[in-house]
C-alpha cells in the first residue's frame, strides 16, 4: 500500500463508498440554497461557492449529468482544494453542466445513502444516474473535464 493510499485511506475497501462506477446513484434529497435561510447552513467553507444550486433527485430526473462532491471543508484542507477545482469547472462549463456539493456536516443523510466514508468523493455521473467515475482525493482537473466533455457528447 503506498503513502498516498494510506493517507487517502482510499485502497482500504473500509473506506469505499457504496456508489461505484456503474452503479446507479440513489435519488438523494441534498438540502440547496433555497431550502435555508443561510449558505451556511448547507455549507461549512468560510468563503462562498456556488455548488449548492441543484438537488441529485431532481438531477436524475431530468436526466442531467452531474459532478458532486462529498467534503467536509471545515475540518478537510484537501475538501477545500476539491471544492476550488470543481468551482472552476463550473465557471468553465456553466449551465451545460450541473455541480454540486455535499457537506458531511450539513447533509450526513445524503452521505449515508451513497456509503461515504472518508472524504472527499467526486463522482461523475450520466444522464442515467450511472456513476461513470469516481475519484478519491484531490484531483488534477484535466482527469475530471476529460470525463465530462465525454458525458457532454452523449446524448440524453
Amino acid at each position: 500500500m503506498s503513502f498516498l493510499s494510506v493517507l487517502y485511506g482510499c485502497d482500504n475497501d473500509s473506506f469505499q463508498p457504496d456508489v461505484a462506477n456503474g452503479g446507479k446513484v440513489p435519488a438523494s434529497i441534498n438540502r440547496v440554497l433555497t431550502d435555508v435561510a443561510s449558505r451556511k447552513e448547507v455549507c461549512s467553507m468560510d468563503t462562498a461557492d456556488n455548488l449548492h444550486s441543484w438537488r441529485i433527485s431532481d438531477l436524475r430526473a431530468a436526466g442531467k449529468p452531474f459532478l458532486v462532491v462529498f467534503g467536509t471543508p471545515q475540518h478537510c484542507t484537501m475538501c477545500v482544494d476539491q471544492l476550488a477545482r470543481v468551482a472552476a469547472l463550473q465557471e468553465e462549463y456553466g449551465s451545460r453542466f450541473a455541480f454540486l456539493h455535499v457537506d458531511g456536516y450539513r447533509d450526513n443523510a445524503v452521505w449515508v445513502d451513497w456509503g461515504i466514508k472518508g472524504e472527499p468523493w467526486t463522482f461523475l455521473v450520466d444522464r442515467e444516474g450511472i456513476v461513470r467515475k469516481v475519484f478519491p482525493g484531490p484531483t488534477d482537473p484535466a482527469l475530471m473535464e476529460a470525463v465530462i466533455d465525454q458525458l457532454l457528447l452523449e446524448k440524453g
